[in-house]
């Protein structure tokens, strides 16, 4: 996340989460928790598909009802 300020590379609003729960954990105890970042990958990995499965599902039938 740093070379992202040093740089002013643009972030997306799911990096910055992920990067501070990740960060959290590695911070703190016993490290990081396979099955909390488990869920955090598949969570980032749904992100574009299913909006994308969605609309194309919606489409169809509104294009054809109007």
């Amino acid at each position: 996340m740093a070379a992202t300020d040093i740089y002013g590379l643009p972030v997306s609003t799911t990096h910055v989460p992920f990067s501070g729960v990740a960060g959290t954990m590695a911070a703190n105890g016993p490290g990081l928790q396979m099955s909390a970042m488990r869920n955090l990958l598949m969570a980032r990995m749904l992100t574009l598909p299913c909006p994308i499965m969605l609309g194309g599902g919606l489409c169809a039938p509104f294009h054809a009802i109007f």
